[in-house]
């Protein structure tokens, strides 16, 4: 049986905005403001980097609460709006705060992964409890493409270890990638030899052979883009 409770944090360092539901967590090392991920075993305290089965924050003082009466012992657990979360180092608002090695701490994301959502406040550590709009997805944050590239393997061979659906996107986002890659520069050869032929056959039409390479090039360019495109859709929808 569900019941609607509403709550008023007294404390603004334990405050929420938004809907908490009680789940069943392990009462060790659970902490208020601690990070927690769904797993095949249940609600655990998260403890690895940018893990992508994050499902909200702990909160002992949620403004409103969706407790499951039937439950024996459950623990609120935010999943959207604004939530203080336990946090270590330095970090400017607007940046994404992101699951780390430590059981329910974040940390600053610095690269492409999963996230729990963006600060609101600067924080200059070394640790406590920074206020953050909670909005689990991956993002995107490595500056360069062979970053992006790597971090998209990365992930995709990790996909065996999270849950069904996100292993289906990563897996899906790997293969698009590597396949728009390999199709483009295949593409690409043939359509540089060939000219090369070409022109060697008949040096007169030079001009209109380098024309249609330059053409074929750009859409090698297109299909790679597309590739891109559409792996990064898969992952942030």
């Amino acid at each position: 049986m569900l019941a609607l409770l509403l709550t008023i944090g007294l404390l603004a360092q334990t405050s929420s905005s938004g809907m908490a539901v009680s789940v069943n967590l392990p009462s060790e090392g659970l902490i208020d403001g601690s990070i927690i991920c769904s797993t095949d075993k249940g609600s655990v305290i998260c403890d690895k980097e940018y893990d992508s089965s994050v499902m909200g924050v702990y909160t002992e003082a949620p403004s409103i609460l969706l407790e499951n009466t039937s439950l024996v012992g459950g623990k609120p657990v935010i999943s959207a709006g604004k939530v203080y979360v336990r946090f270590e180092g330095s970090i400017k608002k607007g940046d994404y705060v992101t699951t780390s090695n430590k059981p329910g701490v974040g940390q600053k994301a610095s690269r492409n992964g999963y996230v729990l959502g963006s600060v609101l406040e600067d924080f200059d550590g070394p640790s406590g409890n920074v206020l953050v709009a909670l909005g689990m997805r991956p993002a995107v944050l490595a500056s360069s493409t062979a970053d992006n590239l790597w971090e998209a393997l990365r992930q995709g061979l990790s996909s065996l270890y999270l849950t069904p659906l996100s292993a289906l996107r990563y897996a899906m986002a790997m293969i698009i990638t590597l396949a728009a890659f390999v199709l483009g520069f295949t593409f690409f050869g043939r359509v540089a030899k060939s000219g090369v032929d070409a022109v060697g056959r008949n040096p007169l039409a030079g001009r209109t052979i380098e024309f249609t390479v330059i053409i074929n090039v750009i859409l090698t360019g297109v299909i790679m883009a597309s590739g891109l495109l559409l792996a990064y859709l898969i992952l942030v929808l």
